[in-house]
């Protein structure tokens, strides 16, 4: 016999809190050395004292070979992973390179709380596609 145990027996009915951006409306640039706002990568939702999901998934290319760019999630302006966060290097120049940064948070308070994808490249100009063909998603969702 096999049993699932989840929490306590006062279960939360209501709806989980989420929010969730699609930007296709022009490719996303940077040339900052310093983590800065993706455009439009951002939800603020409110939350009970619970989890929150959260996913970067976009096209990452730039004109440099060997170019570097850093994706982290801001919660609260609290990077979730460490100062600079996930790395992907161009092998090739002009090549796409798949980035998908996705995570979970600690239990949050229960309020509202913002939570943005930033990023940095170390040389030249980074871009995320961001158009009709190749779109840049961002969301988060509470975990209940």
């Amino acid at each position: 016999m096999s049993s699932i145990i989840r929490g306590d027996d006062n279960f939360d009915s209501t709806p989980a809190s989420h929010g969730r951006v699609v930007r296709t409306s022009g490719d996303i640039s940077t040339t900052s050395t310093s983590l800065v706002d993706v455009t439009g990568a951002s939800v603020t939702i409110t939350t009970g004292a619970n989890p929150v999901a959260y996913c970067l998934t976009a096209s990452y290319l730039s004109a440099t070979q060997w170019a570097f760019a850093w994706f982290n999630i801001s919660v609260d302006n609290v990077l979730e992973f460490g100062t600079s966060g996930v790395q992907s290097r161009m092998s090739a120049a002009n090549t796409d390179n798949l980035v998908s940064t996705a995570g979970q948070t600690a239990a949050l308070t229960a309020a509202s709380h913002t939570i943005k994808a930033v990023w940095k490249v170390d040389t030249g100009t980074g871009y995320l596609r961001a158009n009709s063909s190749v779109a840049t998603m961002f969301y988060a969702h509470e975990i209940k």
